[in-house]
């Protein structure tokens, strides 16, 4: 028999990714469930990003539940934006022992993107192990990609050996050139570089 995690086992987990990734860690009231929340600016060249990740528990996982805690999450992170920034990135998860079929449709579904902000919904069904999410369709989405699959383990990987936080991906462009360092002359390649 599989362990089944429990709720708050997977809040918990979530928690402890948040601040071990650097996020500011607190929980707040949203509607009628008590979400744990996590704020990350990403140190991007100035504006920066705010990334903020939402999640909460709730017996079972319906489409209209994840559109309603989405939609409260949003408005709790447009709230609580901290400096000045160019984008605003939420992830809003319910976790449930089960997630209905209209949820994980709608958790997986190319999220609308609106001036300056993206919100992915997560649904994340206990019982089964599953994870519903939109998995993004852009290397420039990278740096959101890995912050939502760090922060929201697939349940089976919640609760094992730890694996570090992503690195903040920086910006999509070419790499500055290594130099040697100075005093050390330009080695040549044996093959022509």
């Amino acid at each position: 028999m599989k362990h089944v995690l429990t709720p708050e086992q997977y809040l918990g987990e979530v928690a402890e990714r948040v601040q071990r990734a650097g996020g500011r860690l607190s929980t707040v009231q949203l509607g009628p469930v008590t979400a744990v929340v996590g704020l990350f600016t990403e140190p991007a060249p100035l504006p920066a990003t705010n990334h903020c990740v939402i999640v909460a528990a709730v017996p079972e996982v319906s489409a209209a539940a994840l559109a309603d805690f989405t939609a409260r999450a949003r408005q709790h992170a447009r709230a609580n934006l901290t400096g000045w920034t160019t984008a605003s990135i939420v992830l809003a998860g319910l976790v449930g022992q089960r997630v209905h079929p209209d949820a994980a449709l709608a958790a997986s579904a190319k999220p609308g993107h609106r001036f300056g902000g993206e919100t992915r919904m997560v649904a994340v069904d206990l019982s089964t192990g599953q994870l519903s999410t939109f998995g993004g369709d852009t290397v420039v989405r990278g740096s959101v990609n890995a912050k939502l699959t760090y922060c929201f383990p697939p349940p089976n990987e919640a609760g094992r050996p730890r694996v570090p936080p992503p690195p903040y991906a920086g910006p999509v462009g070419p790499r500055p050139p290594v130099r040697p360092p100075p005093g050390l002359a330009p080695q040549r390649s044996p093959y022509g570089g």
